[in-house]
């Protein structure tokens, strides 16, 4: 392997045919909801960069809605979605990029034909909102930073809220920035502009942080560090790299909230700043 990690041999084309198929398709989404689909339209304007190479060629497909790159060597590749426009968090994604090139004739085909392992990789993904994204008029949302007691932001801190959506009760997963700032946004509680404005409510909350080794690699470089897969990361993996961890909540002013840490008190229809501030 060399050291930008291609496979010996490969090189990329000076320019990809405008005509070349991709090889690489992200479809991402807005993400809503823990257990359901991303919301459409997908999301255009990202930025695909295969890490440690160079000069692949990206692209939109407006009708699909599919961000794709189309040259890229067979292999593990790690991925990074990211979004010029910082209207999303990045993620990062490990794929396995098939070769387009024919297999060697055999005396039996391989399973699913001669095309086998040539077709297309399509993968899926949900973003979330970055703190800096304009909050749309009626929506329910809260914004603020976690923060140790010294005040430095927690980079990538896990925010998990109950909310409603289409009248049912779900569950919200967000993550911090790598300035510890985070938006939640709950559009399942919107409420009308010309309404009167409903009455505070609060919702759980539960706050993981990530584990010492993660802090520190993300400290150095959050995109480097940035783990694959955090969109439905499964229960096991994520008691590896988080912990979970009380809060206190603070007002914009600085005045400590009223409600126990568990809870997060919203204003439907309306944003609200609480700064979290863990105990060490």
């Amino acid at each position: 392997m060399s050291a930008t990690g291609l496979l010996p041999g490969w090189r990329l084309a000076p320019a990809a045919r405008a005509d070349a198929e991709p090889v690489l398709s992200v479809h991402a989404l807005r993400y809503l909801a823990e257990g359901g689909p991303g919301a459409l339209p997908a999301i255009a304007g990202l930025r695909l960069q295969a890490v440690g190479l160079a000069g692949a060629e990206q692209g939109f497909d407006p009708a699909t809605g599919l961000t794709f790159l189309r040259d890229l060597p067979p292999g593990p590749r790690r991925i990074l979605v990211t979004d010029p426009q910082r209207r999303y968090l990045p993620a990062a994604l490990t794929v396995v990029v098939p070769s387009r090139f024919p297999a060697r004739p055999t005396a039996s085909p391989p399973p699913g034909g001669a095309s086998a392992g040539r077709a297309p990789l399509r993968v899926s993904v949900r973003l979330r909102p970055s703190p800096s994204r304009a909050i749309p008029d009626g929506m329910t949302a809260v914004i603020g930073r976690l923060r140790d007691r010294q005040g430095r932001g927690i980079a990538l801190g896990r925010l998990e809220c109950a909310t409603l959506l289409h009248g049912k009760p779900v569950r919200l997963v967000i993550w911090t920035d790598a300035d510890g700032s985070f938006a939640l946004h709950l559009p399942g509680e919107a409420t009308r502009l010309d309404a009167p404005p409903p009455p505070p409510v609060a919702r759980a909350l539960e706050v993981r942080v990530p584990v010492p080794a993660l802090a520190a690699a993300l400290a150095a470089d959050f995109l480097g560090a940035l783990p694959d897969g955090l969109d439905g990361m499964a229960e096991g993996r994520e008691a590896l790299l988080f912990t979970p961890c009380p809060v206190q909540l603070r007002a914009a002013d600085g005045a400590p909230g009223d409600q126990p840490p568990s809870l997060l008190p919203i204003r439907p229809g309306r944003t609200i700043r609480w700064d979290l501030v863990t105990p060490h």
